[in-house]
């Protein structure tokens, strides 16, 4: 069950607007009969000289607090969209932004299958959302036309969903992502405890599994950026280091700024026009 289309725009934009819609889609990774997801489609999505043209998908993820719809309301990612596409420094694309979060009191999943089971975002992610989103809109359904770009636990899924599903994405790009995972309370219900708590950070660190993708790696667009006032930006320097390190060609930057949407929706046009803009 989908809602209908609705057009949004900022009420300066003079260039043709795309469409926001929220969909309930299955989410059986999930045990889930309806989870909520939001799409961007491009304006000439419904035109009929576009009816038989396919779209590269690009899937953004919230961070932790947040929701699927944040990409929209806080940074106004279909106007950004629509102001690229109209300069054509991206290609006409469709934007997916799923909901990542769990059940209970802290609803963090860093967008992992949990040790226990209970929760498999992952799956869900990878799985789910890429064959509905396909089976529903037209899009190109090769690694080469999916990308991920995330935000905080967002931006650290990215990379784990292009390193360990190559088979489904072929780019990512983050903002003030966490590349070396650490132990948090916030997370116990997705990492449980013991070995294989252990076990999952070390799998789900960007930092530690780069090395074992590398060559994968080399051929695909990366980009992320951080604010020298966030807390992760020691983090993002060294996986910048890293990624140097093992030859791995990428796009890093460093600029003024916190943890905020502020931050993000400022710079979302630079990972857009680095990982979409590569998406021809």
């Amino acid at each position: 069950m989908s809602a209908a289309p609705t057009p949004q725009r900022r009420p300066a934009d003079t260039h043709a607007a795309g469409t926001v819609a929220r969909h309930a889609m299955p989410a059986p990774s999930l045990g889930e009969a309806r989870r909520r997801v939001h799409v961007y489609l491009p304006a000439e999505y419904g035109r009929e000289e576009a009816a038989a043209r396919r779209y590269p998908v690009v899937t953004l993820l919230h961070g932790w607090p947040g929701a699927d719809g944040d990409w929209f309301t806080q940074a106004k990612a279909h106007a950004i969209a629509d102001a690229l596409i109209a300069r054509g420094e991206i290609p006409p694309v469709i934007l997916v932004c799923p909901n990542g979060n769990a059940r209970g009191l802290w609803m963090r999943t860093i967008y992992m299958n949990a040790q226990r089971g209970a929760t498999r975002m992952e799956d869900y992610v990878a799985r789910d959302l890429v064959a509905w989103t396909d089976a529903t809109f037209r899009t190109r359904t090769t690694p080469g036309g999916r990308a991920v770009i995330g935000i905080s636990d967002g931006a650290t899924a990215a990379f784990n969903l292009v390193i360990r599903h190559p088979d489904v994405f072929g780019a990512a790009g983050g903002h003030s992502g966490c590349f070396r995972l650490r132990r948090e309370f916030s997370a116990f219900a997705i990492l449980g405890c013991g070995p294989g708590a252990s076990r999952l950070l070390a799998e789900h660190s960007p930092a530690l599994t780069a090395a074992g993708a590398a060559g994968r790696l080399r051929a695909i667009p990366l980009y992320f950026d951080c604010g020298a006032g966030d807390p992760e930006a020691a983090d993002n320097r060294a996986f910048h280091e890293t990624l140097t390190g093992l030859g791995v060609p990428h796009a890093y930057h460093e600029f003024p700024g916190a943890h905020t949407w502020s931050y993000w929706s400022t710079h979302l046009p630079r990972s857009l026009k680095a990982i979409a803009g590569a998406m021809r």
